[in-house]
């Protein structure tokens, strides 16, 4: 719990300046959630920003029923963005879900929306913007990923998938990382013929024009499998259900937020 108090006390003090050349943010960050219209979405700035250096983002969407107010408490989120130095922006859904269904959703505008916003408030790196989520989250992460393809630097979808891969038509291509259990049933993996877990990325194997076969490698305890094409797509699987793996987004962001590949 230290860690959340360091940080929300750093927010504070940190959304007191202005940083230079920037509108006069208003106060929110933290426990303060920042106005987008009529909907919200809160911020986390990391421990000990100088209030000048642009920050890099990781953007999460929140799990069904959830908000994002939790988003900021939950240390396998928050304390791995934190650690990596970057600002952590969770949206709230409207009815605490997500529209990802169709490729018309009212949620993709929202983002851009909440990214403009907090670009006013806080200097972004706009070429190290990271989209996370979990569950239905991870799938709106995947929907955005469709829509917006090269837009943002990766989309890391935790226990969630785009329903219906072969009927959507992305811009492409997109970094796409994602991570999901074996044995997850609530969001359950797309399995292929034999029990495959490509199909979990088709459609992103298909976007990107990747190359078959995928490598297989290991990521501390996770089972990979990478694929090279215009962008990167890896799939990783544990053995677990449906949840956010304890040190998973502590080892990808690094890679994802830094100026190396996926797996350098």
């Amino acid at each position: 719990m230290r860690w959340i108090v360091r940080a929300l006390i750093a927010n504070l003090i940190a959304l007191a300046l202005t940083a230079p050349g920037l509108a006069e943010p208003g106060l929110c960050g933290g426990e303060i959630p920042c106005p987008v219209g009529e909907r919200r979405y809160r911020a986390a700035l990391p421990e000990g920003w100088d209030g000048v250096r642009p920050l890099p983002v990781v953007l999460h969407f929140h799990g069904w029923g959830r908000q994002g107010a939790g988003v900021l408490t939950n240390p396998r989120i928050a304390g791995a963005v934190a650690e990596a130095g970057a600002l952590l922006i969770a949206p709230d859904g409207l009815g605490k879900s997500w529209d990802f269904w169709r490729d018309t959703s009212r949620d993709v505008p929202f983002v851009e929306a909440v990214l403009a916003d907090a670009a006013r408030r806080w200097p972004i790196d706009r070429s190290r913007i990271v989209i996370s989520g979990f569950s239905y989250g991870a799938a709106m992460v995947l929907r955005l990923a469709c829509a917006k393809g090269e837009a943002y630097a990766a989309y890391l979808p935790i226990a969630g998938t785009l329903w219906r891969q072969d009927e959507q038509d992305c811009v492409g291509p997109a970094r796409v990382l994602a991570v999901h259990g074996l044995t997850d049933t609530v969001m359950d993996l797309p399995r292929g013929p034999g029990g495959e877990v490509a199909a979990g990325v088709a459609l992103w194997r298909r976007m990107n024009m990747v190359a078959e076969p995928p490598e297989v490698s290991q990521l501390g305890a996770y089972a990979c499998h990478s694929w090279v094409g215009q962008a990167p797509v890896r799939l990783c699987t544990h053995p677990g259900g449906h949840w956010i793996p304890r040190d998973w987004l502590g080892l990808v962001l690094p890679d994802v937020l830094g100026d190396q590949d996926l797996g350098d």
